[in-house]
């Protein structure tokens, strides 16, 4: 990254203003060549106000250049080098943030071959759950306050609700999510479930309510502490343990296994499946869901360095049911969710720009920003379909025997 601190707004150092014009010329030309089928428009202010528009269409959005070294990231049209200097407040942005992604691909490139060589060899050497521990705890182990910023403040999922309309509010998606949950695994009073990173609660609060008792895993030390205190303060009784899915070692049987958004770091489908199968009552049911894509090579080095670190990947679909069919689950019924999860992470973006002076005083510039491309960015794979969205529901027959 090209630093962490942020550049004030307003005049620029003096040993910034040096000339651009050479790195203009290329940039202009690099652009002009790229931009020429881009369905939308956008303007690229230059630091000296110099002014250019690229691409078809009217102006969705605008570049506000600060610096020289915006102008040698944008000539690199290198997607991780662009947004690190975004991060650093190099540039801003002006407009529709959604359109900005048409750049990703069409106009950007993300080769870095070292990043996909280390993906293969760091779960090698520190052990796949020794690595989970550490990638969760970069992701998930910050204040809670951080995250409640973007999730719906009433039902606090960190996954797609399940929309009727574009326009209905995320707490009903949420809620009908929960809902669907329940009542397609079956749950009644007095069953014992367990959830696969529990978050920040708002399942075990609905499965509570109704009579279900909740047993959660998670490898995120904020999570299970938020969800201490949250127990210890409303009366609930979890039981919340600090284990890797793939370590987590009991005799008890479960009623129901829930894991939600959790599939992407967890690419050891077999392992996965295998452990649901020893921790399922026969008849029990597992509730999944989680975005995916067509490959785990299907990787964002910008996703990968500042969001989601280690050998995580969305989920491979084929790859999950080819598993599956080693083992004695059966599959129940599998939806697309990718229009609600775009319409949710559409959610999430606006709330986070709403909250954008709170998140800046509380965590900085620089993370508000990264977690608004982060945001926007799905919202854009998730409506052009460059990544999707499943939720399922697996059966363990009654009467089969354990995984062979």
């Amino acid at each position: 990254m090209a630093g962490d601190a942020i550049a004030p707004h307003g005049f620029l150092p003096a040993s910034d203003q040096v000339p651009v014009s050479g790195l203009a010329r290329l940039l202009h030309q690099r652009l002009a060549a790229k931009c020429t089928n881009l369905p939308t428009a956008f303007d690229l202010i230059l630091p000296d106000g110099t002014a250019r528009r690229f691409g078809n269409g009217s102006c969705a959005f605008k570049f506000l250049l600060r610096n020289r070294r915006s102008v040698l990231a944008f000539a690199s049209l290198d997607e991780r080098r662009l947004a690190e200097a975004y991060f650093n407040g190099d540039f801003d942005i002006e407009g529709e943030m959604l359109s900005v992604f048409w750049l990703r691909n069409r106009v950007l490139t993300d080769r870095h071959p070292l990043l996909t060589l280390w993906q293969l060899v760091e779960p090698l050497l520190k052990g796949q759950t020794r690595l989970n521990k550490q990638a969760i705890s970069v992701h998930y182990d910050r204040d809670a306050s951080f995250f409640l910023q973007f999730l719906d403040p009433k039902m606090p999922l960190y996954t797609q609700g399940i929309y009727e309309r574009d326009d209905e509010p995320l707490t009903d998606a949420c809620l009908r999510k929960l809902s669907y949950c329940f009542e397609r695994c079956r749950l009644k009073a007095g069953d014992h479930i367990l959830e696969i990173g529990p978050g920040w609660g708002s399942w075990f609060k609905y499965a509570s309510e109704r009579g279900v008792r909740c047993t959660g895993l998670s490898i995120s030390r904020a999570s299970i502490a938020y969800l201490e205190e949250t127990a210890q303060a409303e009366g609930y009784d979890w039981e919340l343990i600090f284990a890797d899915i793939l370590e987590y070692q009991t005799e008890r049987k479960y009623d129901a296994i829930i894991m939600m958004g959790v599939i992407e770091h967890l690419p050891q489908y077999e392992k996965v499946l295998a452990k649901f199968v020893s921790l399922l009552k026969p008849g029990g049911r597992i509730f999944l869901d989680g975005s995916s894509t067509a490959s785990k090579k299907d990787v964002n080095s910008v996703v990968v360095k500042h969001i989601y670190p280690g050998n995580h990947s969305l989920l491979v679909l084929h790859e999950l049911l080819a598993a599956m069919a080693q083992t004695s689950l059966q599959l129940v019924e599998l939806f697309d969710d990718r229009h609600s999860y775009y319409l949710t992470f559409r959610q999430w973006a606006h709330n986070w720009e709403k909250n954008h002076e709170s998140v800046v005083e509380r965590f900085g510039e620089a993370e508000y920003r990264k977690f608004l491309l982060y945001l926007w960015g799905f919202a854009h794979n998730m409506r052009t379909a460059a990544s999707g969205c499943y939720r399922m529901i697996f059966e363990l027959p009654s009467g089969e025997s354990a995984f062979p």
